[in-house]
């Protein structure tokens, strides 16, 4: 019982003498030594949490600088007709006016012309789109590049040669577009004649296919007959690659390509054929059946796709278009079936109008002159007749009987 009641005792003068440790921390000076301890202790905790979870949820920096650059990078810019294919080559072949309905491909004779020839006579090629096209007031200074869609047909994209040093009105792109009188008279789209502008990177192409994590695209529609000034911003962005959000910095990559490859590979691959707007070592498809399926895959898989292999590129320049002015100078004539500007249109309709009230205006002081002149000529030159008396005596009747 003696052990057990020394050992309580010693245990009892150490906790009293811990206690008496602490308490003397904030007494004097000591105080302040404590306090001093204590911060410094919170401070290296926090950042020990702190860095802890950054290596468990890797943060997102955004870094913001400007830069006042010498030169200035033009954009690529796409040009797809509308309505997209010939109207009579469709017609002169069997099919309606766009591919796209599978039942006219039932008589088409696939033995006779192939799919990659059909394309040639079918789609507009660069005479039918551009009257001139420039950079900088030059040609030269321009790359003109076509490519081949299913639903747009053939398109073509401008790309610039050059890097300017100014960003002028006069400076800049100037182009002409042109249609005929066929795709007026004889337009079976939605949409009225015209053009679908894409403004894109040069480094990613332009493609029909969506592309999720690309999107660095802006568009524009010009109808048959306007004419557009267009104000442009470019702005930079430049992307660390992760593993959750990976992207590229191969030269050459593009994610737009990446992922049209894809959707082609996916749908020869159900198929086992391929179109002339598919890039793709499978053979055309020969058959009704079998291309009735392709544009079925096709237009199923073009937009609503899963392609998740494609990363976008690290860096990227993002440009959007402002309108800053939209007229239209020239009117479709149905009746004379011309193009007119808008100020002979309104001219001649003027002219109309005004000969129209000289017509009126003539004919009124014809009127005058005849009941205000001639008229009483006439009357005072004539014999003036005796006055003719009448009689008139009352007739007696005879009443009725009844």
């Amino acid at each position: 019982m003696s052990v057990k009641v020394e050992e309580t005792e010693e245990k009892v003068d150490h906790v009293s003498r811990i206690r008496e440790q602490c308490v003397n921390c904030f007494k004097g000076p000591n105080l302040i030594k404590t306090i001093v301890v204590m911060a410094c202790l919170i401070i290296v905790v926090y950042q020990i949490i702190t860095c802890i979870q950054k290596l468990t949820n890797i943060p997102v920096t955004t870094h913001t600088h400007f830069d006042f650059n010498k030169t200035i990078a033009y954009p690529s810019v796409t040009f797809c007709r509308e309505p997209p294919y010939k109207h009579a080559k469709l017609q002169e072949y069997g099919l309606s006016s766009h591919p796209r309905y599978t039942s006219t491909w039932r008589e088409f004779n696939f033995s006779a012309i192939s799919l990659d020839q059909l394309w040639d006579e079918i789609t507009y090629n660069a005479d039918d789109f551009f009257v001139q096209y420039a950079l900088d007031s030059l040609t030269d200074d321009v790359e003109l590049t076509s490519s081949i869609g299913f639903v747009n047909g053939r398109c073509y994209t401008l790309t610039p040669r050059i890097k300017d040093s100014q960003a002028t009105k006069a400076r800049g792109y100037a182009i002409t577009l042109q249609h005929t009188q066929e795709d007026i008279t004889s337009s079976t789209s939605i949409l009225p004649p015209g053009y679908h502008v894409y403004v894109h990177f040069e480094k990613e192409p332009y493609t029909e296919v969506e592309v999720y994590n690309g999107g660095l695209v802006d568009y524009l529609y010009i109808n048959t007959g306007e004419t557009l000034d267009v104000k442009l911003t470019v702005n930079e962005y430049v992307m660390i690659s992760d593993e959750q959000n990976p992207c590229s910095t191969e030269p050459g990559y593009s994610a737009n390509y990446c992922t049209t490859l894809y959707v082609w590979e996916e749908v020869g691959r159900q198929v086992n054929c391929s179109g002339p707007w598919m890039n793709i070592s499978l053979q055309r498809c020969d058959n009704f059946r079998d291309m009735r399926r392709l544009i079925s895959a096709y237009i199923n898989k073009y937009i609503n796709h899963t392609c998740e292999s494609c990363p976008r590129i690290c860096r990227s320049l993002l440009y959007s278009a402002f309108v800053v002015d939209r007229q239209k100078f020239y009117t479709w004539d149905a009746q004379t079936k011309v193009w007119a500007t808008a100020t002979s249109l309104a001219n001649l309709q003027t002219q109309g109008f005004l000969l129209g009230l000289s017509v009126i205006g003539l004919i009124g002081i014809l009127g005058n002159v005849w009941s205000n002149m001639l008229r009483p000529l006439l009357c005072a030159s004539s014999a003036v007749p005796p006055p003719l008396s009448v009689e008139v005596t009352p007739r007696k009747t005879r009443p009725y009987s009844y």
